[in-house]
């Protein structure tokens, strides 16, 4: 990736995907997922990630918290006040989904219940019942409905990124099209963890020397490296 300088679209390599299956009801599964500030280095401890400036936003699809969990979790809302059958159906399919459903009706957060739920844990299990419902159209509305309510164009976006970058909030940026690192003027280099091995501190220098390095304490350029 760093040699060609491309993050390409998730169709055309084989990389797993963390959230495919409910990303295809949402229409978001080829897309490239962007994070606000380091989420997803907090989250994962991933070594190499990208800075991008803000007015990237320009180019990407915002929505103001995670439309992946709000859609998954207000469907099973939606059964549990509904279809709780239906519910339990899903829960009994194997332990996981036991466990996931059983932690949504007694966990706590934030003083409540059935506000928590590990959708990515039983991602495919859940993908096949709302698939198999009967009532699927009811389904679809509620997806449609999370997609208009967290959606935010630019500038709007930009505004709610520096209000909440800081919060227990996670937005969703998606980009539609491949991202070219070489050309792309909002990107701005890399936060590093540690130190960078040799052979790609090779390619930084050669590729990237206009670029920054962030290594959680300073911002060093790579050309003074």
């Amino acid at each position: 990736m760093l040699t060609d300088g491309k993050l390409k679209l998730p169709e055309s390599h084989t990389s797993k995907q963390k959230t495919p299956y409910m990303e295809r009801f949402l229409g978001i599964n080829n897309c490239l997922y962007y994070s606000l500030g380091f989420v997803y280095f907090s989250s994962y401890r991933w070594k190499y990630n990208l800075i991008f400036d803000i007015k990237f936003l320009k180019d990407l699809i915002y929505y103001d918290n995670s439309v992946n969990f709000q859609a998954s979790r207000d469907i099973v809302n939606y059964w549990y006040e509904n279809d709780k059958e239906y519910l339990e159906r899903l829960a009994n399919t194997n332990e996981v989904t036991r466990e996931t459903i059983n932690k949504y009706y007694n966990k706590d957060y934030k003083g409540e219940v059935r506000k928590f739920l590990e959708f990515w844990k039983i991602e495919k299990e859940l993908f096949e019942f709302i698939s198999n419902y009967s009532n699927k159209k009811e389904l679809f509305k509620i997806i449609s409905g999370v997609l208009k309510k967290h959606l935010l164009k630019y500038p709007e976006s930009e505004k709610d990124a520096l209000d909440c970058y800081l919060q227990d909030k996670a937005p969703e940026m998606v980009g539609k099209k491949e991202n070219n690192l070489l050309k792309n003027p909002y990107f701005l280099g890399f936060f590093i963890s540690g130190v960078v091995a040799k052979d790609t501190l090779a390619i930084l220098k050669s590729k990237y020397s206009d670029k920054i390095v962030f290594d959680g304490d300073k911002i060093t350029k790579i050309i003074d490296i």
